[in-house]
This record gives structure tokens, sequence and C-alpha cells, in this order.
């Protein structure tokens, strides 16, 4: 029991050591350094923590280049004195320091919590110059890359070794760092200061002073060269491009604030550039119609060999029941097939002659006829109580994807933008994206983030906006006026048709573009005003009554208009129902439903069968 005590004591000091994270500001480090003559310096770095939690401190020296360290004293305060900090020298059994690559890493131990502390490190560092034939050159980072907090406040004092009368027009004094950072250069004292020092920063002195200066220093040590006139050109260099690059932030500074000011207006005019495009691409580019007035108002005759299925597509811009509809009708009345009623139940009959039909009509033939019948017939009322089978409803999907391949062979397919204006306005969406956020920030206006939102609508639009090509907009004119005529003709004196074949022929593709109603209302006003014999006439009942009927007789008179149209309705919709709940195809490789083109693989002969 005791050694468990033990254990868990062990584990929970451990805990607590490892999950420790010191918590701590450093709000001032200060910095005097006094330049001997004989080349070395004497530096002083006190540096005050506002401390949360801390177990203790570290801080680096870099000599390279500088030589050895003489001497290192630490200290730190007991408190202050008319506004000074007062010290006590740190010993050395509170503090480690190690030595690599002529870098001093101490580590002094002193747990403080919730108070300020300043500490003290004083070095002399015994080559802190170059002395050359004609300049003396001090040339030091007196801060630092590698702080790991931010410092608030950073003052270093260089204390050069002549009297006061001394002209100090003689002492060239650079500073680099943060463009921030300043100097000050009173009789033999350079300052260097900066706010708000973060970590990755540095304060760098460089100070030219006359050789003479230095008259202690070894004279082998003394580099026979002239450099001064190279070093002020450098330095000359460097300070053109910062004032270059204060310019430049001038500038912005300038442009953000009239952003700032003229916030309203930039909104309103980044909004207006966007309903333009948007306009352009929904309205312009998308309605565009080269051919609308080309074939006029009205089209009297069939514009094209088209299927009705083809034909309502084109129109319409879906496939659903109605051009199933139409395709049946169409056959009927091409005598493919024959409609009966028997027992009060509506059957289609397939002819023997079923040859030269087109690939979408022989897949309808194949669903009614081998799914739904007997492969001779079907009773439409029946179809309603089978069960719809996945593969049926594949051959439905498959209908639809032949009148699509039709189209695609005759090009009537859609276009978009195009590469560079998509392009353009994809870019200009990114912009408007991301900008947002930016502009926001910048004139601390909320309603900058609208322009989020119209890039994000935006970026779709530039690439999935696409409208019918020169082909399709042909085709949706030229059908579109043939049904206006199947629309209108019934208020037409000159639209006198007699040939009740045209009327079928007409009247199957209204079917497929919706309009049926009105060609039936049509045709009963020309059976009235005598323009076309009433086929109902003599009519005899029997089995095969309907066949003595006209397509747009059966279709207002009998109940086989509603029941196929019922019947066609519910299969199509059962039908899409099944492909909606089978497995999605996957894309990856990963398994799932089928996808439903030919990936060009060979074996489509196999099958088989009894006997």
């Amino acid at each position: 029991m005791k050694k468990n005590k033990i254990f868990i004591f062990l584990i929970f000091i451990f805990f607590n050591i490892t999950s420790f994270a010191a918590s701590y500001n450093i709000t001032n480090l200060d910095i005097l350094a006094t330049l001997q003559k004989d080349g070395s310096m004497e530096v002083q770095e006190a540096v005050t923590y506002d401390i949360g939690d801390i177990n203790g401190i570290l801080f680096d020296i870099d000599t390279k280049g500088f030589g050895e360290l003489n001497y290192i004293d630490i200290f730190e305060d007991v408190g202050q004195k008319n506004g000074q900090y007062q010290y006590k020298r740190v010993p050395s059994s509170k503090y480690e320091i190690s030595l690599s690559d002529d870098l001093y890493r101490i580590k002094l131990y002193s747990k403080n919590s919730n108070n300020t502390r300043n500490f003290l490190f004083v070095y002399t560092l015994p080559n802190a110059l170059n002395v050359y034939n004609d300049v003396a050159q001090f040339n030091r980072k007196m801060v630092g890359e590698n702080w790991q907090q931010s410092i608030d406040n950073v003052s270093v004092k260089i204390n050069i070794p002549v009297d006061e009368s001394y002209d100090n027009s003689k002492i060239f004094a650079f500073g680099h760092g943060p463009l921030t950072g300043d100097i000050i250069k009173e009789y033999n004292i350079v300052q260097y200061s900066l706010e708000n020092y973060s970590p990755g920063d540095f304060v760098e002195a460089h100070i030219l002073m006359e050789p003479e200066i230095f008259s202690k220093i070894d004279k082998n040590k003394i580099i026979h060269k002239n450099v001064k006139e190279e070093l002020l050109a450098m330095e000359k260099e460097f300070a053109d491009e910062a004032n270059a690059e204060r310019e430049r932030t001038q500038k912005r500074e300038e442009f953000l604030n009239d952003i700032k000011k003229y916030d309203k207006a930039i909104f309103t005019s980044l909004a207006s550039f966007w309903a333009a495009i948007m306009f352009y691409i929904h309205r312009i580019f998308k309605k565009e119609n080269k051919y609308k007035d080309k074939f006029g108002k009205y089209l009297r005759e069939l514009p094209d060999d088209y299927s009705p299925a083809l034909a309502g597509t084109i129109m319409t811009g879906n496939i659903n029941n109605e051009e199933i509809l139409a395709t049946l009708l169409d056959l009927i009345r091409r005598k493919k097939i024959e409609l009966e009623e028997v027992s009060g139940k509506n059957r289609l009959v397939l002819k023997a002659d079923t040859k030269n039909l087109r690939t979408q009509e022989n897949t309808i033939v194949d669903i009614y006829f081998n799914d739904f019948g007997d492969g001779k017939s079907v009773v439409l009322e029946d179809i309603k109580t089978r069960n719809l089978s996945i593969s049926t409803a594949k051959k439905f999907e498959k209908w639809q994807y032949q009148i699509l391949s039709e189209m695609d062979r005759l090009k009537l397919d859609y276009e978009s933008l195009g590469f560079i204006k998509g392009a353009l306005f994809f870019i200009i969406g990114i912009t408007f994206f991301f900008g947002a956020g930016a502009l926001t920030s910048i004139t601390e206006n909320p309603i900058f983030i609208l322009l989020g939102f119209m890039g994000f609508i935006l970026i779709p639009s530039s690439f999935a906006t696409k409208k019918p090509n020169s082909n399709l907009q042909e085709a949706r004119a030229k059908w579109g006026a043939f049904k206006n005529f199947l629309k209108d003709y019934s208020q037409l004196e000159e639209a006198k048709i007699s040939s009740i074949h045209l009327w079928e022929q007409y009247f199957v593709y209204a079917v497929a573009m919706g309009v049926s109603e009105k060609v039936v209302k049509a045709y009963k006003k020309a059976l009235e005003m005598g323009y076309v014999q009433d086929t109902t006439a003599g009519l005899n009942s029997g089995v095969n009554s309907f066949r003595t009927l006209s397509l747009m007789d059966t279709y207002s008179r009998g109940s086989f208009a509603r029941s196929i149209n019922n019947v066609t309705k519910s299969s199509y919709n059962r039908s899409m129902s099944s492909i909606s709940k089978s497995r999605r195809s996957s894309s990856s490789g990963g398994g799932g439903g089928f996808s439903s083109r030919s990936s060009g693989g060979g074996g489509s002969r196999g099958g088989g069968g009894a006997f």
C-alpha cells in the first residue's frame, strides 16, 4: 500500500512538471554598452518581467566573432529606491551556463508568481569592433532574433569613449531592424529605441568612428584597408530602400484611409460591378437567342424529322412521362401498335411489323410489352399492380440516355462562358470572397461581409452557367414556332386542316410539348365547322371499336386516354424512384451502383436461356 502511495505521488509530481507552462510578459529590455579604447565593450542588459508564474528565466549571449567572454555576472532586483532598481548578485549555484558554437546559454532558477521582477546581466566582449586604416566600425545586433516573447519597449545606449567636446559629426550612427525603430545621437552616446519588438525581429547597431578614438587597441588587430566610403555607400543604399518602403507604406496608409473614408461608395461600386456581371451571365449570355425571330411566330409544318420524344425534350428541357405517352401514341398512329378494349380494359397489341423503329422506340416497346406484358400485348390497367424491378427502372434510364445521345449526335448541346470569361469571373469571385474579410477589417464596416456571399455566388456561376448552343437555339426557335401554331391554330381562319392523318401527326407532338388539350379543342372546332369528317359516324361497338376513331377522338372520348396517361406517369415515376434509391456509383472505385455508360469493354453478345 505504501509503495502505491509513493507511485501515485511521483505520478502527480511528474504530471505537474510536464504540464507546467510559464506565464509572463517582458515589458522592458534596457541595454547599456560602453565601448573601450582597447576595442572591448562592457555590456549591461536589464530585463523586466511581468510574471504570472515562472520557475526561472533563460538568457542567451551570442559571442561569435566578438571573442570569448572575459566574465559574466548576473543580478536580480531586491526592490526599488528613488525609482531605481536595486540589485544583488545571484550566486552561481542558482544558474547554469552552457556553451556551444560561441553561444552562451544561461538558465537561472528563480521561481516567481504574480509579480514584477528585474534581472541584470553584465559581461564584456573583448573584440567589439573592427579597426581599419580609415574607420573604426562597430556592428552588432544588440537585440537578437530569438526572444521567446514580444517586448514592449527596447532601449539600447552605446557610449563612445570620447568627451563631450568631441565633434560627434565624425560619428556615423546607423540602425537596422524594424522600420519603426529610432536613433538619437547626443554627444558621445548613440541611443536606439524600438516599441513592440516581436520574436524574429532584431535591433542592429552600426557605428562608424575615427580609428584614432581606439588608441589602446592591439596594433596587430588593425585591418589595413580603407573601407569607410564603401560602408557609407552601403548604408546610403539601405537608407534609400528603407525610405522608399516608408513612402510605399505611407501611400498604402493613405489609400486605406481613403477606403475607410469612402467605404459606402466603394461597397456600392463593387456591388454594382457584381450585379452587372451576374446580369451578363444570367440575362445577356444565358438568354441570348440568335434565332428568336428568324422563323416568325408560327411554323405550320413539322420543322424536322425528329421523334415526338426528342422534340418534346428540346422544348421542355426535361424528359418525362409526356414523352413516353407521345411515343406510344405515335406508334399507334403509325400502326405499329393497335389499341383494343376488352371487358372494359384497354390493351395494347404489338403488330408483327415493328421493323425500322428508332432505338428509343424499341426501348419503350421492350418495357411495355416484355416487362409489363406477355411479349405480344399488355393490359394497361394491370401495369399498376406489377412490382417495378430495378432492371425495368434501368431501361427507363437507358431510354432517357438514348434521347440525350440523339441530341449529342445532332449537336444539340449547351455551351459555357468559355475559358477566358469563365476564368476572369472565377478570379473576381475568389477576390470578392477573400477580399471581404480584408475590407471589413480595414474599414471596420461589417457591410463588406456581403461581398463574401457575392463571391460565393459568383464562383459557381463562372463555370457552371450554360446556354443552348447555336444548333439548340435554332431547333428551339423552329419547334417553338410550331408549338405556337399548335396552341393558336384553333383561332386561325386559314388553318383549315382537313387531313385526319395530319391532325394525328400534329397531335402526338402536341402531347410531347404539353399542348395536347389545345389541339383537341381545335380538332373539335374543325369538326363543328365541317373541315374534318366525323370519324365516329356509323361506329360499331366491339372489340376493336377504337380502331375507327382518330387519336383525338380516342384521347377525348375514351377511357384509354386516362388509362394510358395514368399508367405511363405511374410507371415512369416509380422507375425514377427505384433509381434514386439504388446505391450511388463510386467515382473512386470504392464500390456502389453501376454507371449508365459503357466503359468500352467487350462481351456484349454474352447471354443465356433455356430449351
